[in-house]
Protein backbone atom coordinates (compact mmCIF):
# COMPACT_ATOMS: atom_id res chain seq x y z
CA UNK A 1 0.00 0.00 0.00
CA UNK A 2 1.32 3.51 -1.02
CA UNK A 3 1.21 5.77 1.87
CA UNK A 4 0.17 9.27 0.19
CA UNK A 5 1.29 11.71 2.71
CA UNK A 6 4.92 10.41 2.18
CA UNK A 7 4.86 10.73 -1.60
CA UNK A 8 3.61 14.02 -1.40
CA UNK A 9 6.11 14.60 1.28
CA UNK A 10 8.81 13.05 -0.56
CA UNK A 11 7.85 15.23 -3.90
CA UNK A 12 7.95 18.44 -1.69
CA UNK A 13 11.26 17.98 0.18
CA UNK A 14 14.95 18.52 -1.44
CA UNK A 15 14.18 15.01 -3.67
CA UNK A 16 14.27 17.06 -7.35
CA UNK A 17 16.93 19.25 -5.88
CA UNK A 18 19.41 16.23 -4.62
CA UNK A 19 18.41 13.94 -7.07
CA UNK A 20 17.39 15.54 -10.52
CA UNK A 21 19.49 19.36 -10.35
CA UNK A 22 18.68 20.09 -13.22
CA UNK A 23 14.75 20.89 -13.06
CA UNK A 24 16.57 23.54 -10.73
CA UNK A 25 20.03 24.75 -12.55
CA UNK A 26 20.74 25.39 -15.03
CA UNK A 27 17.69 24.20 -16.56
CA UNK A 28 16.08 21.89 -19.04
CA UNK A 29 15.86 22.74 -23.24
CA UNK A 30 12.57 21.72 -24.08
CA UNK A 31 13.61 19.42 -27.31
CA UNK A 32 12.67 16.10 -28.43
CA UNK A 33 11.61 13.99 -25.63
CA UNK A 34 14.13 14.82 -23.10
CA UNK A 35 11.65 16.60 -20.11
CA UNK A 36 9.98 13.07 -20.84
CA UNK A 37 12.97 11.15 -20.06
CA UNK A 38 13.63 13.29 -17.02
CA UNK A 39 9.75 12.88 -15.85
CA UNK A 40 9.75 9.10 -15.71
CA UNK A 41 12.84 8.86 -14.55
CA UNK A 42 12.11 10.71 -11.31
CA UNK A 43 8.71 9.38 -10.80
CA UNK A 44 10.70 5.28 -10.99
CA UNK A 45 13.82 7.15 -8.49
CA UNK A 46 11.10 8.41 -6.31
CA UNK A 47 9.58 4.90 -6.45
CA UNK A 48 12.95 3.48 -5.76
CA UNK A 49 13.61 5.70 -2.84
CA UNK A 50 10.00 4.71 -1.49
CA UNK A 51 10.40 1.13 -1.23
CA UNK A 52 9.30 -0.09 -4.56
CA UNK A 53 10.56 -2.30 -7.72
CA UNK A 54 9.83 0.83 -9.88
CA UNK A 55 9.88 -0.30 -13.76
CA UNK A 56 9.95 2.13 -16.42
CA UNK A 57 7.47 1.25 -19.62
CA UNK A 58 5.72 -1.49 -17.47
CA UNK A 59 3.75 -3.32 -19.40
CA UNK A 60 -0.09 -4.59 -18.39
CA UNK A 61 -0.47 -7.99 -19.29
CA UNK A 62 -2.32 -8.22 -23.15
CA UNK A 63 -5.67 -7.94 -23.34
CA UNK A 64 -7.72 -7.85 -26.79
CA UNK A 65 -7.06 -4.45 -27.99
CA UNK A 66 -3.64 -2.37 -27.61
CA UNK A 67 -0.52 -2.79 -25.77
CA UNK A 68 -0.26 -0.44 -22.98
CA UNK A 69 2.74 0.56 -21.22
CA UNK A 70 2.56 2.98 -18.19
CA UNK A 71 5.33 5.08 -18.13
CA UNK A 72 6.27 3.88 -14.32
CA UNK A 73 5.00 0.79 -12.67
CA UNK A 74 5.60 0.43 -8.90
CA UNK A 75 5.72 -2.98 -7.90
CA UNK A 76 5.40 -4.42 -4.22
CA UNK A 77 9.05 -6.45 -3.72
CA UNK A 78 7.61 -8.81 -1.38
CA UNK A 79 4.92 -10.40 -3.58
CA UNK A 80 5.53 -8.51 -6.87
CA UNK A 81 2.34 -6.92 -6.96
CA UNK A 82 1.79 -3.61 -9.03
CA UNK A 83 0.70 -0.63 -6.66
CA UNK A 84 1.51 2.12 -8.38
CA UNK A 85 0.80 3.21 -12.54
CA UNK A 86 1.88 6.48 -13.52
CA UNK A 87 2.02 8.61 -16.47
CA UNK A 88 3.85 11.54 -17.10
CA UNK A 89 2.37 13.95 -20.18
CA UNK A 90 3.09 17.27 -21.40
CA UNK A 91 0.11 19.79 -20.85
CA UNK A 92 0.23 23.18 -23.53
CA UNK A 93 -3.07 24.35 -22.22
CA UNK A 94 -4.87 23.87 -25.50
CA UNK A 95 -7.50 21.10 -26.28
CA UNK A 96 -5.72 18.56 -27.57
CA UNK A 97 -3.56 19.16 -24.95
CA UNK A 98 -6.48 17.69 -22.66
CA UNK A 99 -7.67 15.32 -25.19
CA UNK A 100 -3.78 13.51 -24.04
CA UNK A 101 -4.47 13.84 -20.78
CA UNK A 102 -7.78 12.30 -21.06
CA UNK A 103 -6.14 9.19 -23.20
CA UNK A 104 -3.48 8.87 -20.81
CA UNK A 105 -5.76 8.93 -17.75
CA UNK A 106 -7.62 5.95 -19.79
CA UNK A 107 -4.63 4.28 -20.42
CA UNK A 108 -4.00 4.44 -16.90
CA UNK A 109 -7.44 2.83 -15.88
CA UNK A 110 -7.20 -0.05 -18.32
CA UNK A 111 -3.84 -0.80 -17.53
CA UNK A 112 -5.27 -1.00 -13.71
CA UNK A 113 -8.42 -3.30 -14.96
CA UNK A 114 -5.56 -5.89 -16.92
CA UNK A 115 -3.66 -6.00 -13.95
CA UNK A 116 -6.81 -7.33 -12.17
CA UNK A 117 -7.59 -3.77 -10.27
CA UNK A 118 -4.55 -4.75 -8.37
CA UNK A 119 -2.90 -0.99 -8.22
CA UNK A 120 -4.05 1.45 -5.38
CA UNK A 121 -2.99 4.44 -6.83
CA UNK A 122 -2.69 5.41 -10.30
CA UNK A 123 -0.49 8.47 -10.93
CA UNK A 124 -1.74 11.42 -13.88
CA UNK A 125 1.46 13.77 -13.91
CA UNK A 126 1.22 16.49 -16.38
CA UNK A 127 3.79 19.39 -16.85
CA UNK A 128 3.56 22.67 -18.55
CA UNK A 129 5.77 25.00 -20.22
CA UNK A 130 5.14 28.26 -18.92
CA UNK A 131 1.71 29.15 -17.35
CA UNK A 132 -1.49 27.82 -19.43
CA UNK A 133 -5.17 27.18 -18.14
CA UNK A 134 -5.25 24.38 -16.05
CA UNK A 135 -6.58 20.86 -17.14
CA UNK A 136 -10.00 20.18 -16.37
CA UNK A 137 -9.76 18.02 -12.98
CA UNK A 138 -12.72 17.75 -12.50
CA UNK A 139 -13.58 16.37 -15.36
CA UNK A 140 -10.75 13.92 -15.19
CA UNK A 141 -12.41 12.89 -11.73
CA UNK A 142 -15.52 12.08 -13.31
CA UNK A 143 -13.47 9.89 -15.53
CA UNK A 144 -11.98 8.27 -13.47
CA UNK A 145 -14.81 7.60 -10.64
CA UNK A 146 -17.24 6.95 -13.79
CA UNK A 147 -15.17 4.65 -16.24
CA UNK A 148 -14.70 5.49 -20.18
CA UNK A 149 -14.91 3.36 -23.28
CA UNK A 150 -11.92 3.32 -24.69
CA UNK A 151 -11.32 3.41 -28.79
CA UNK A 152 -12.69 -0.37 -29.82
CA UNK A 153 -15.63 0.34 -27.56
CA UNK A 154 -15.06 -1.69 -24.51
CA UNK A 155 -16.24 -0.03 -21.29
CA UNK A 156 -13.64 0.15 -18.78
CA UNK A 157 -15.45 0.64 -15.56
CA UNK A 158 -13.66 2.94 -12.71
CA UNK A 159 -10.96 1.16 -10.54
CA UNK A 160 -11.95 -0.37 -7.37
CA UNK A 161 -9.81 0.26 -4.11
CA UNK A 162 -7.93 2.74 -5.72
CA UNK A 163 -6.93 6.37 -5.54
CA UNK A 164 -5.93 9.24 -7.97
CA UNK A 165 -3.21 11.23 -7.75
CA UNK A 166 -3.57 14.63 -10.33
CA UNK A 167 0.21 15.90 -10.56
CA UNK A 168 1.11 18.98 -12.06
CA UNK A 169 4.79 20.94 -12.92
CA UNK A 170 5.05 24.25 -13.81
CA UNK A 171 8.18 24.63 -15.48
CA UNK A 172 9.27 28.84 -16.39
CA UNK A 173 11.88 29.63 -18.77
CA UNK A 174 14.74 31.05 -16.82
CA UNK A 175 16.53 34.31 -18.21
CA UNK A 176 19.15 31.54 -20.03
CA UNK A 177 16.07 30.22 -21.99
CA UNK A 178 15.96 27.11 -19.81
CA UNK A 179 13.15 25.84 -18.21
CA UNK A 180 13.16 25.26 -14.29
CA UNK A 181 10.57 24.17 -11.57
CA UNK A 182 8.54 26.78 -10.98
CA UNK A 183 6.03 24.60 -8.59
CA UNK A 184 3.89 21.69 -8.33
CA UNK A 185 0.32 20.76 -7.47
CA UNK A 186 -1.44 17.75 -5.87
CA UNK A 187 -4.32 16.97 -6.24
CA UNK A 188 -6.29 13.73 -4.57
CA UNK A 189 -9.34 11.58 -5.32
Amino acid sequence: MIDRSQLQTVLESDFLERSFPVFNSPGIKDEDVMIHSLGCSVWNTLGHELGFMAVVEGPAPIASGNDIRSDSVWFDKADNTPLVLIEFERYDGTDRGYGKLEEKLGNLMEASMRWGDQPTLLVLSAWSPGLVSAPDFERLELMFRRGFSNSKGAKIPAPTNCQLLLHRLVLSESHTGLLQLQRMNFRWS
